[in-house]
């Protein structure tokens, strides 16, 4: 039976942050699927301690572009792998026991050649923020508001108290990729003015 690897995003409560917009994650691998193991992982069966605690929802948009395992052996390899390049872009990763990323140190932001393999993620948060927006977004404003910047004008845009899921999804992504791909997304879609 093929094992899927599959990305938990955690409660600021886990623990110190790299970035206070980067959440810590937890990398597992499981021949059930990622929503079936998720609810598995809340109800404190076969769970991480820090998981059953912190779960907060999944993030497909960190694991979408892995496909399918045939074997564990080889899904924990993916999952450590996977892991360990998420601490590479900032993300504090929680993998079999170690939390890969927790010493601080340097990072760097997912550019728009890593961003094409999940693009979709990208496209549908573009759309909520879109949605949800007080007034309409340019390329710019709707990059910034993926990548989690805060300002004053954020308000301008979005209820601060409680922003949408997709306000601050990519941290981990340069704005200028971010960028790149809404403006992609809006000439799809031929809504120059919105994302």
């Amino acid at each position: 039976m093929p094992s899927c690897v599959y990305v938990i995003e955690l409660a600021p409560e886990a623990g110190r942050r790299r970035d206070p917009r980067i959440p810590w994650v937890y990398v597992g691998s499981s021949a059930r699927d990622p929503e079936i193991r998720f609810d598995q992982h809340r109800r404190g069966y076969r769970s991480s301690g820090l998981v059953k605690r912190f779960a907060v929802r999944l993030r497909p948009d960190l694991y979408d572009d892995l496909e399918p395992f045939h074997g564990s052996g080889a899904a924990r390899h993916a999952e450590l792998a996977r892991a360990k390049s998420l601490a590479e872009c900032g993300f504090v990763a929680h993998c079999d026991g170690v939390s890969y990323g927790r010493e601080g140190g340097y990072w760097e932001e997912w550019d728009s050649r890593r961003l094409a393999k999940v693009d979709g993620h990208v496209d549908a948060a573009a759309t909520e923020l879109f949605e949800s927006a007080f007034e309409p977004l340019d390329a710019e404003r709707c990059a910034q508001l993926l990548h989690g910047d805060r300002g004053f004008w954020v308000s301008d845009y979005l209820d601060a108290d409680d922003p949408p899921p997709a306000y601050g999804l990519f941290p981990h992504v340069g704005i200028d990729a971010l960028e790149l791909r809404i403006a992609r997304l809006q000439a799809a879609t031929s809504a120059p003015e919105k994302c």
